[in-house]
């Protein structure tokens, strides 16, 4: 269920075993093509997909909207969060839900400059509140064993503004596309074995501005985006998900929505 469409009554019913499912995103420059909330409108579609997916026995907690995307401050539009005010705000997050009971947090990640400090979060949540068990992922990363079947363009395709993301917005919120001015982009690393994606990382990493990245501000091919693989990406990455949960909370599947 979506936290904020419930009564005080309806969510106290709750087990308080059910997964609440905090998902963090941006507000940020996606090329000239995607708009700015794609990443919050992308992650709002993975856990309104879930949530259906487990027949509304999980809850969704309100997006973190505005996080950490210094690295895009060099494109116009972004807003940023320094990762002091991102760390504390999803701690304070998590602090009112331990606070009702809750003894299970999932951080469902949706921007790739939220993930360090994402790790930073699960080690300092399981250290303040040992009663509380956090699951810290990516939606991307999560659902690589489904999608990167799905994937036409290979290595560096998708990334940023990028075969995937494009295509998953053209299936939810095709009228804020513009594909007319969808350009292919992104510079690799120039050692090979630092290059990374969606379906993988590389074996180090050393920071970079994303103008260092990519001239137009894409970071892949939205050239092979279409609404079809925006819909079956989405269908993946929820199976992913729901597969992850109910491995990791093996009693979920037990649970049932109270209302």
């Amino acid at each position: 269920m979506i936290w904020m469409q419930l009564r005080r009554g309806q969510l106290d019913a709750f087990d308080r075993r059910s997964p609440v499912i905090l998902p963090t995103a941006a507000v940020e420059q996606h090329g000239e093509h995607l708009p700015l909330g794609t990443d919050c409108i992308i992650t709002n579609a993975i856990t309104h997909g879930l949530d259906q997916a487990m027949d509304r026995k999980i809850l969704i907690m309100p997006t973190v909207q505005v996080a950490c995307s210094e690295h895009h401050m060099g494109f116009p539009g972004s807003l940023t969060l320094t990762h002091e005010t991102y760390r504390r705000t999803v701690m304070e997050y998590v602090n009112s839900v331990q606070r009702h009971g809750f003894k299970r947090v999932m951080l469902l990640n949706g921007h790739g400059g939220n993930q360090a400090i994402n790790s930073v979060l699960d080690q300092q949540i399981g250290q303040q509140y040992p009663n509380l068990e956090c699951l810290v992922g990516n939606w991307s990363t999560i659902s690589v064993p489904r999608t990167e079947l799905i994937s036409e363009g290979g290595h560096l395709s998708c990334g940023h503004a990028c075969e995937f993301e494009t295509s998953i917005m053209l299936a939810v919120a095709a009228d804020l596309c513009d594909m007319s001015r969808a350009v292919d982009g992104g510079i690799p690393q120039r050692v090979e074995s630092m290059r990374f994606d969606f379906f993988g990382g590389g074996v180090a990493s050393s920071y970079q501005a994303f103008h260092e990245l990519s001239d137009n501000g894409v970071y892949g091919k939205p050239s092979l985006a279409s609404a079809d693989k925006g819909h079956r990406v989405l269908t993946a990455t929820v199976a992913s998900i729901q597969e992850l949960i109910e491995s990791f909370w093996e009693d979920v599947k037990d649970l049932q929505c109270p209302i």
